[in-house]
């Protein structure tokens, strides 16, 4: 479990329902404020380094405009030399460092939405610990009081919500896989989107080249 859904099922996890289920409630709710706290450290941790990882991403994206600008100009240098064949190797280098721009810029774009959700998520955990803290005298003696009345039955109820909570992450997997499918990720999908782009780049080269002709004869 990754630590973002780790917060949010710390954030809206029922205390009411966790306690009904608790056989030793001094220990077990005590272990709980430790969780939440120890997932709000490695929260804080994973946004310093995502912010780190935002900066480094920044850095290649600049880094990539530069290159690009660069085989830019050496193309438009061999079109004014009049050899065509080189231009368009140049004109290819150039397309190769605009492609990997925009895909760092699509996973700087995930990453910041990332850090924005993980801060989000330490706000209320630290809003949700503050809170149990407070109540846990009266969350003890409502979890002894829930224990004395069956323990029997808190324990199966415990498994009952392990089972229906691993159908639930059958039916998440099954539908990330549905949804891998729909948006064009599965492995056939890559492989047909690579054929295509294969045959469309001679063309947008030659069109890169008609476009760079202009630009040096204008």
């Amino acid at each position: 479990m990754g630590i973002l859904d780790r917060l949010s099922t710390l954030v809206k996890s029922n205390i009411n329902d966790l306690i009904d289920h608790m056989q030793d409630p001094g220990k077990e709710i005590d272990q709980l404020v430790l969780d939440m706290e120890d997932a709000t450290v490695r929260a804080k941790q994973e946004v310093a380094a995502c912010i780190a990882g935002e900066k480094l991403m920044q850095k290649r994206i600049a880094d990539l405009s530069a290159e690009a600008a660069t085989w830019e100009n050496q193309a438009e240098k061999a079109l004014r030399a009049g050899n065509e064949e080189l231009a368009k190797e140049a004109l290819r280098r150039k397309a190769t460092k605009d492609a990997d721009r925009l895909e760092a810029e699509k996973a700087l774009a995930e990453q910041q939405v990332a850090v924005e959700q993980l801060k989000a998520g330490l706000v209320a955990l630290d809003a949700r610990v503050k809170d149990v803290k407070l109540r846990q005298g009266t969350l003890r003696a409502r979890a002894r009081a829930a224990h004395g009345d069956n323990p029997m039955s808190a324990t199966s109820s415990a498994f009952g919500d392990f089972d229906r909570m691993s159908g639930k992450i059958d039916a998440l997997e099954a539908e990330g896989t549905l949804t891998e499918e729909l948006s064009g990720h599965s492995p056939a999908a890559v492989a047909a989107e690579g054929k295509l782009r294969q045959l469309s780049e001679d063309q947008t080269l030659d069109d890169a080249l008609a476009a760079l002709k202009k630009k040096v004869g204008g």
